[in-house]
């Protein structure tokens, strides 16, 4: 049993199959997207939408619903700012690299080389304002030696702003926080590898993941977020000037977290500002290929349902949520400034779609 899927109103969808979205046609089982700042406003209102291994990425712009290319390469292409992305291997997210409060940058990743780069957007021409590799040197100090390794933009001194980096390597306990001085990455937290984690949370299985939360509705992703699917195990830690707490734990194994269990392996979670107050403040968590998905308010740690659906469930917004390649992210879709609508996407079908929460 769930709530009402009619919560969800879809204001863009495709297939499936379907088309994809504004010319990018997602037909590629490696198609990867997030939202980024492409105009310098502070806002998360465009799609990057990438393929690795073939050189291509496309970012689009939204016009109520109507979506063109302000940037596009490939497939094949030859990737962005001199970043090619031709490795399978490769991934992209959003970063504040000049401490703005903006999303700005583009970061881009190939673990196992040790190569970064982050790229500065001047009106659609990409130039790297940090880049090694690849082979590289890592980053500040972390070597991104390893195929495992993972990288996210996350606040760590409390400013609202995402301008450090977090990269952990799942299974070895190994986690470092960067600080950034006009390109020179320095650590403020290391561990490994081997590490012993972080705030008690051991990272020593290859399943762990990790993410930006905002925890005390203070809107500033301070916290750190951390789960095993398939164990019920997950964490989130207060940081106090690198001392990290836990505020919520459990496991491994563990109960999953507001009735949500995080018992199969293909769990996923992320931040949502479910209440469009501009703070991602709600947990969203779902189980591609059964339909399952529920969003979680935070009440001084007590986690309890506004959205559920499954295990079976129906998904979302009429998706169905029913194929194990299905991912999705927060969105702002409106231009309003708040990651208040969800995007899910099927990679391999064109399948997209963009859904509104009506709530009251």
């Amino acid at each position: 049993m769930g709530t009402p899927t009619n919560t969800f109103t879809p204001v863009y969808q495709q297939g499936d199959p379907g088309d994809g979205i504004g010319g990018y046609d997602l037909k590629s089982t490696a198609d990867l997207a997030f939202a980024f700042d492409y105009e310098h406003s502070g806002k998360t209102d465009y799609l990057a939408l990438y393929r690795p291994g073939t050189g291509t990425i496309w970012i689009l712009r939204n016009n109520k619903g109507n979506f063109t290319p302000v940037y596009q390469q490939g497939d094949p292409g030859d990737g962005i700012g001199g970043y090619d992305l031709k490795s399978p291997a490769d991934r992209a997210f959003a970063f504040d690299y000049d401490h703005s409060g903006k999303l700005d940058h583009i970061a881009l990743y190939r673990p196992a080389t040790s190569t970064i780069w982050i790229l500065r957007n001047d009106s659609g021409k990409f130039t790297p304002v940090y880049q090694q590799g690849d082979p590289g040197n890592g980053i500040g100090g972390y070597d991104l030696k390893s195929s495992e390794d993972e990288v996210f933009a996350f606040d760590y001194d409390h400013s609202g702003k995402l301008d450090h980096l977090a990269l952990y390597r799942p299974g070895t306990g190994t986690i470092w926080i960067l600080s950034n001085n006009k390109g020179t990455f320095m650590p403020v937290y290391q561990q490994g590898d081997p590490g012993n984690g972080i705030g008690g949370y051991d990272l020593k299985s290859p399943a762990d993941r990790a993410f930006a939360f905002d925890y005390d509705h203070s809107g500033k992703l301070d916290y750190l977020a951390l789960y095993r699917p398939a164990t019920g195990t997950i964490w989130i830690l207060r940081n106090n000037n690198g001392n990290f707490t836990p505020v919520y734990q459990q496991g491994d194994p563990g109960n999953g977290i507001g009735g949500y269990d995080l018992k199969s392996p293909a769990d996923h979670v992320f931040a949502f500002d479910y209440q469009r107050i501009g703070k991602l403040d709600h947990l969203t968590l779902y189980r591609p290929g059964t339909g399952t998905i529920w969003i979680l308010r935070n009440d001084n740690g007590n986690f309890t349902p506004v959205y559920q659906q499954g295990d079976p469930g129906d998904g979302i917004g009429g998706y169905d949520l029913k194929s194990p390649a299905d991912s999705a992210f927060a969105f702002d879709y409106d231009n309003s400034g708040k990651l208040d609508y969800l995007t899910l996407y099927r990679p391999g079908t064109g399948t997209i779609r963009i859904l509104r929460n009506d709530i009251k």
